[in-house]
């Protein structure tokens, strides 16, 4: 988008699940088309499994926006039979710039 913010049009496969990760990035995500039952988890903090801690839910309801704060533990759910589609916007152009991104992924 620019030289600060970032976007891409995600793809998030019927029946997966996207591990947890963490980003330093804030995320604005748009739900472009899902089926009930995909959703984000959102936690500030993970066990030693990688379990988040205290999670809360954030449904994908096509044309609804949530945020995935900086810093923020979060795996994305797809229970449904059909593929769904997110359009995140975020600034990690930014973030990437001034080294400070600091993506992270549990480990298996």
């Amino acid at each position: 988008m620019t030289h600060t913010m970032w976007s891409l049009y995600n793809v998030l496969p019927k029946q997966s699940v996207q591990k947890p990760h963490r980003h330093n990035s804030v995320a604005i995500d748009l739900a472009v088309s899902a089926d009930p039952n995909t959703y984000t988890m959102i936690a500030k903090e993970i066990d030693e499994a990688g379990n988040l801690i205290d999670p809360f839910r954030a449904e994908w309801k096509p044309n609804s926006v949530f945020v995935t704060p900086p810093g923020w533990w979060h795996s994305h759910h797809n229970e449904s039979d059909v593929d769904a589609y997110v359009f995140p916007v975020q600034d990690a152009g930014l973030q990437t710039y001034l080294r400070t991104l600091d993506i992270q992924f549990i480990k298996d």
